[in-house]
């Protein structure tokens, strides 16, 4: 976040944002309109993605590859998701920016900021593809010293997927903000938390069972005087529990008058 931060003109910084704190897919990001951004509702409606379809020549070998949008990875990957503030002030932020742009650079030809635009469209309003993004986060982190750490685009959506499971969130809730047709993937794949997460867990049950055991002994020893009450009460001749009952009335007489003084 602070290598991005150092990037603010880039467009890599908002779909960054997108990947590690709303879980989409690059593809996702890339296919994204503004359209699809409810700034009032804090909503992102995903329902489109970008996709590769390979050209051949006669012999079968793949010529070229072009981009295209088109449906998402699956049926269940058509969301509406609530997102975070971080998000929405990030994506505020970036459409007022392509908004200048569209007024300053004479390289734009096209409104960036239309509710059909892509959101981190080209300058002519095409899409972006993926590897042309790749290339430019791939020289960003060499800017940064941080391609040595193996980051990639889906690795971001992994860190949400963390973040949401170390906040015990349901796995469900985790699927459907990512889209997953299958719990399954989710949990086996997209659940890598570390050693500290699993020790803070553990103690959590210590901490369980420790009050567990507590309510158990004062349960057990309000059950033991019970027993030597009723065992009192029962072993008592009927003028000592008369006795006792006078006691109790005086006592309690003694107490009403008491405060009836301080009143």
């Amino acid at each position: 976040m602070e290598a991005l931060n150092k990037d603010e003109a880039n467009f890599l910084k908002p779909m960054c944002i997108l990947l590690l704190f709303a879980g989409l897919r690059i593809g996702e990001v890339c296919a994204l309109q503004w359209k699809n951004v409810n700034f009032k509702n804090k909503t992102l409606k995903i329902e489109r993605g970008i996709t590769q379809i390979p050209k051949f020549d006669n012999e079968g070998n793949v010529l070229s590859r072009v981009t295209v949008v088109g449906d998402t990875k699956t049926t269940c990957s058509v969301r509406e998701i609530p997102i975070t503030n971080i998000v929405v002030d990030t994506l505020r932020a970036w459409k007022e920016k392509q908004g200048n742009r569209e007024k300053t650079n004479k390289n734009v030809t096209t409104e960036l900021t239309a509710p059909t635009s892509y959101v981190f469209a080209n300058d002519d309003g095409s899409v972006r593809t993926y590897s042309g993004c790749r290339m430019v986060f791939d020289r960003f982190k060499r800017r940064h010293n941080l391609d040595k750490y193996n980051i990639h685009f889906h690795g971001l959506r992994h860190t949400f997927s963390n973040m949401l499971f170390e906040m015990n969130e349901n796995p469900k809730v985790i699927q459907q903000l990512l889209g997953h047709r299958d719990v399954k993937t989710t949990i086996t794949v997209y659940n890598s938390v570390d050693n500290e997460y699993i020790r803070n867990t553990t103690e959590k049950l210590n901490e369980k069972i420790k009050q567990e055991k507590l309510y158990e002994d004062e349960r057990r020893r309000q059950e033991e005087l019970k027993n030597k009450k009723n065992d009192l009460l029962s072993n008592m001749t009927d003028e000592e529990y008369d006795d006792l009952l006078e006691e109790l009335i005086r006592e309690r007489k003694e107490r009403k008058k008491e405060r009836d003084i301080e009143m």
